[in-house]
Parts: structure tokens; C-alpha cells; sequence
């Protein structure tokens, strides 16, 4: 392990930042309510149309550069520099872990210092949008550093496991929260704010019978888009799991609790084109987990690296080591499934194409109804 290392944001992780920040920012200089009306009726741009066209080519390359320059980390024989708002740097021998953890749907470097100080990495990670496809080799690059350069594993890894999805290197943390993947729940939250918006420009226009919005109609706007934006808000953050050292918490509709012990198995079955995670309790009962979950036209990514995670955690803290029998645990008609290999290019399109027009459609709601509320005040 000698010279140096430098891992920055690659390019599929920069452009969807820099296409986000230049479409908002080119959004605001287009919004007519700043257009100044040079003619009666007709409103004109406040800029010409060349300036205009290179909003989005001049953020896409001032992010490209703010984060090749300014964020990642720096190996070398020492120690490792993490380049963030502010540059640091970390011994190897002052360093006491070198972990994965789960961070927004995705995945995130994380050192932990022996003063017990944990400086968690912007770069490498790997997320929905910015997926980085060599982030478990760059992860296996860092802790090959971190060992041969005065490094000390502090127990052994937990083979099989190494860059599993939010598996520590080391003893398992005291919790840990598992949410639908982004790749489920954007085009659905997308969806219900679409919906929401629509709701409150129907509450504040005018009925059929009025020429004003009535405080009725106002209040009934706003009550449906509350229930919506709260609908939206329980499929991100509400379902999903909580794994601890004595139990597992299932969140859906109704949570429930299971302890470690009177879990049975944990096993794949198909469901609805998909396939989703089933716990077989020892008395018989079997409880269908909100997720992971992979459907025909939604997927989670890290299915299997979140089955090998649930796993671990069941086998660590129930004491138990993994049974050839599980598989027999699946239902009898149903047939043995392969890993989970990932989506397929028509479902990334899909999904893609059905993000561009829901959020299309939020801006053209936005934007009108904008406009009609205040010419109409």
C-alpha cells in the first residue's frame, strides 16, 4: 500500500445534483409571476433566451468540480484525508472501525476513531439516483488500507457479510431502521403531492355556484391534502422495520413485535410478479414484512444484501446458525427462487419516465395554481 488514493463523485453521482439544482433555478428565472408585461396580455421573459440556456450546463459543471475538488477522501501510508466542508485528517492508527451503514436508502463509509469520535464519508457511497456500481470495491480498497497501514480489526468480520447492506464491521449496532427503497415510494409520494396540490387549488377556486372560494371549500382543500401529504409521508418513513438486540418491529397498518426467539425462519416467497420477505414464527404463524419488497414494476436494489442483513441479525441475537432445512420452510407450491439480480432496463425506464411527468405535473400545478390564487385575491 504505497502513494496515493483518491476516490471523488463520479459523474452518475454529480449529474442528477447538478440537473436538479439547474432545473430549479432555471424554473425560477422562467416563472411568469417575474416576467414584466412589455405589451398588454403579454408577458415577456426577463432574460433573453440564450442566458437561459446555459443555467443547466453551468451547474452541471460547477458541481462536477466542487466535487472532484472538495469532497472524497485521500489514502495514503499515514493516514486517510477526508475532504468535506472542512479537510481532515485520520491516522491509520487512530482509527478503530472502518464501517458500512445505511444512510437515505442507501449506503455511506463511516470511520470510527478510538476517542470514539465517528466522521461519517460524503464519498464513495452508493444511493438511488447516485448509485456508485464499485462501492463495495472501493469500500474493500479502504479497509485493505486501513489493516496493512497500522490498522486492527477489533473482532473478527462475519464472513459472507463483507458490504452487506447496513452490516457493520464488528459488533452489530443496538438499532437499526429499515424503509421502502426510494425506488418504491418516490413515484408513489410523487403521486399523493401531485394529488395534494390539485386538492388545495379545488378547495381555494371558486364552486360551481360561487364566484369566490367559501371557507368550506378552502377547509376541505386543505384537510384532503393534509390526509394525502400525511399518506405520502407514512409510505417513506412510516412503514418499514426496527431490528434491536431483543426484538423486531414490523410498522404497517398496525405494528407488531416479535421476539428474536420465536422467529422460525425468515424466507422469499413470490408475490404478485415480486417477491417479498415472510416471517414463520414457531407457533405456526406466518407474517409478510413491508419490506424489502420487490414488485413488477417497483424494485428495491438491495433485496438481497437486506435478507442477509434481517438474517444475521435473527441468527446473532436468536443464537442460532443457519439451517439447510429454511428452504423447506417455503410454501409447497412455490418454487425455488434465484437471487435477486437487480432491476431490468424497461423497469429502470419506467419508473424514470413516470418520475419526469409526475414531477412535471407538480410544477405545471404549482405553478398554475400559483397564479391563479394570487390574480385571484
Amino acid at each position: 500500500m504505497t502513494g496515493r488514493v483518491r476516490y471523488r463523485a463520479t459523474w452518475q453521482q454529480a449529474l442528477p445534483l447538478s440537473l436538479s439544482l439547474g432545473a430549479v433555478v432555471l424554473m425560477q428565472l422562467s416563472n411568469p409571476l417575474l416576467w414584466e408585461h412589455q405589451r398588454p396580455g403579454l408577458p415577456g421573459l426577463p432574460f433573453e433566451s440564450r442566458p437561459l440556456a446555459l443555467v443547466l450546463p453551468f451547474f452541471i459543471l460547477l458541481e462536477l468540480w466542487v466535487l472532484s475538488r472538495h469532497v472524497g477522501v485521500t489514502l495514503t501510508p499515514d493516514a486517510a484525508v477526508v475532504h468535506n466542508l472542512r479537510r481532515r485528517t485520520i491516522p491509520w492508527t487512530n482509527m478503530a472501525d472502518v464501517a458500512v451503514e445505511p444512510f437515505f436508502g442507501g449506503r455511506r463509509v463511516v470511520f470510527y476513531e478510538t476517542d470514539g469520535r465517528r466522521t461519517p464519508l460524503r464519498i464513495p457511497n452508493t444511493a438511488f439516483l447516485s448509485r456508485d456500481r464499485r462501492f463495495d470495491e472501493k469500500v474493500a480498497t479502504i479497509r485493505g488500507w486501513w489493516l496493512a497501514n497500522g490498522g486492527t480489526a477489533q473482532v473478527e468480520d462475519t464472513a459472507g457479510d463483507f458490504g452487506a447492506w447496513g452490516q457493520t464491521y464488528g459488533p452489530l449496532p443496538e438499532r437499526l431502521d429499515m424503509r421502502p427503497a426510494p425506488s418504491r415510494s418516490a413515484p408513489t409520494v410523487l403521486l399523493f403531492c401531485w394529488l395534494a396540490i390539485d386538492a388545495v387549488m379545488a378547495g381555494f377556486a371558486g364552486g360551481l355556484d360561487a364566484d369566490h372560494p367559501t371557507v368550506l371549500g378552502r377547509a376541505l382543500g386543505g384537510l384532503v391534502a393534509i390526509a394525502l401529504l400525511s399518506g405520502a409521508g407514512f409510505l417513506t418513513f412510516g412503514r418499514g422495520l426496527t431490528l434491536t438486540a431483543d426484538h423486531l418491529v414490523i410498522r404497517g397498518l398496525r405494528s407488531r413485535t416479535v421476539l428474536w426467539d420465536e422467529i422460525q425462519g425468515i424466507v422469499v416467497e413470490p408475490h404478485r410478479g415480486g417477491r417479498r420477505l415472510v416471517v414463520i414464527e414457531a407457533s405456526g404463524g406466518r407474517t409478510p414484512l413491508p419490506v424489502p419488497r420487490v414488485g413488477r414494476l417497483l424494485w428495491d436494489s438491495e433485496f438481497e444484501a437486506k435478507t442477509q442483513t434481517l438474517r444475521h441479525w435473527w441468527r446473532t441475537h436468536a443464537e442460532t446458525s443457519a439451517d439447510p432445512s429454511e428452504a423447506a420452510l417455503q410454501p409447497p407450491d412455490g418454487a425455488t427462487l434465484l437471487p435477486y439480480s437487480g432491476p431490468r432496463m424497461w423497469q429502470k425506464g419506467v419508473l424514470a419516465l413516470a418520475c419526469v411527468l409526475l414531477g412535471y405535473q407538480i410544477f405545471l400545478s404549482v405553478l398554475v395554481g400559483g397564479l391563479v390564487i394570487t390574480l385571484g385575491q
